[in-house]
């Protein structure tokens, strides 16, 4: 569950700051199975929730949605996971605290039991939330012929895929965890650029570096090039924005539109960036191939 206070002012260190709260269902994995859902993907999650209203909330919503949610037995140790985000009035995130000690309980044999299911999807999606045993366990034992996209999800966590890139199809690491991945440093052009060959060396078939409003940085070890974002009307939250673009793009490559995936990944995170729930209710395949055409439009008349 995403809780989102969102700031009145700037935000002043050391004393009590005027926020509006509000509370939606989030999750890096559920937010890009909530996305391909709205896209019209058919979609299967796995993963755990709580014994809580939280978690029979989420359930709930997952099967309104028409997504096929494999959650392990509810924990009766954990609370259902929650990230808690501090939003500037700009809509940009000044603190995000996550709590997700239940994702330790998804264990290597947990791995192995949803395997059998696993083997009917030919895209997953994994992030870097889950135990880096489990990570491995579903990689080298189970991914088979399924085309792998991953997330790393933070600086601490992207560690979790070392030794796996040559497992992953698609990455999507932000600067610094493209640092993590590529045991350099990702600041600057030039530096994202050697980064993301370093990435692609190490085995990863495609790199997406995100860089927020500067669009991303691709490269698939045939083609490298720098993609301008998708500029939103207005930014209301950050938050949700990376998880929409790997949807996008998953979309693009699910659906074999002849739509460059990282086109259809950024029109995605555009739209996210519209609104202040973590999955925007604008998402669609027709909202997404708008966005795509206004776009095109823009830029044949600049």
């Amino acid at each position: 569950m995403d809780h989102k206070a969102r700031l009145k002012e700037r935000a002043r260190h050391g004393t009590s700051n005027p926020v509006s709260v509000t509370t939606c269902t989030g999750g890096v994995a559920g937010n890009v199975a909530r996305n391909l859902a709205r896209l019209g993907c058919d979609v299967s999650l796995f993963s755990i929730v709580g014994a809580d209203e939280a978690g029979a909330a989420i359930r709930r919503e997952m099967e309104g949605m028409g997504i096929a949610a494999s959650f392990s037995s509810p924990s009766g140790i954990h609370p259902t996971a929650t990230y808690t985000a501090a939003i500037e009035p700009n809509g940009q995130l000044f603190i995000g605290l996550a709590n997700m000690e239940i994702v330790e309980e998804l264990t290597p044999e947990w791995a192995d039991k949803i395997s059998p299911q696993l083997a009917a999807c030919t895209l997953w999606f994994v992030d870097a939330n889950l135990p880096a045993a489990t990570i491995g366990r579903l990689l080298k034992e189970h991914k088979k012929e399924a085309t792998v996209l991953a997330d790393p999800i933070s600086i601490a966590k992207a560690a979790k895929f070392e030794g796996l890139l040559g497992y992953l199809d698609v990455v999507f690491p932000n600067k610094k965890e493209a640092g993590v991945l590529s045991g350099r440093k990702a600041e600057t052009r030039e530096e994202i650029e050697a980064a993301a060959r370093e990435i692609v060396r190490r085995g990863a078939r495609t790199i997406v570096v995100t860089l927020g409003e500067e669009g991303v940085y691709v490269d698939d070890g045939k083609r490298a090039r720098f993609a301008e974002a998708i500029p939103p009307e207005r930014v209301r939250d950050v938050t949700g924005a990376g998880d929409a673009l790997v949807a996008g793009y998953a979309y693009a490559m699910a659906s074999k539109q002849e739509e460059d995936p990282v086109l259809a990944a950024l029109a995605a995170a555009s739209l996210a960036l519209e609104t202040e729930e973590s999955v925007s209710r604008e998402m669609s395949a027709e909202g997404l191939r708008r966005r795509i055409e206004n776009h095109k439009k823009r830029m044949a008349r600049s």
